[in-house]
């Protein structure tokens, strides 16, 4: 898993979990839509690194869930753990 993920990529990563906390496993256009731009390759870059899970349902990439780290990372950013490169 690779640890280090940009500005865009984490705000991808909030918008997924927004939808994830309201129950629904966004699909690529949706977290488009919910961005206001376009977020297929952040998405992609989120997937290599092993941050969320994501697979081809009714022909269009849904991310299903995060992966066990992303969740804990997800969980110290909310509550604003950083690491000490990041303060």
């Amino acid at each position: 898993m690779e640890f280090r993920i940009t500005a865009g990529e984490e705000q991808v990563l909030q918008e997924i979990v927004r939808h994830l906390d309201a129950g629904n496993a966004p699909t690529v256009p949706e977290l488009s839509d919910g961005l206001g731009r376009d977020a297929e390759g952040d998405v992609e870059a989120l997937r290599k690194k092993q941050w969320v899970l994501a697979r081809e349902v009714d022909g269009r990439l849904t991310v299903i869930g995060l992966s066990p780290m992303a969740t804990l990372a997800v969980r110290n950013l909310r509550f604003g753990r950083r690491g000490p490169s990041e303060a």
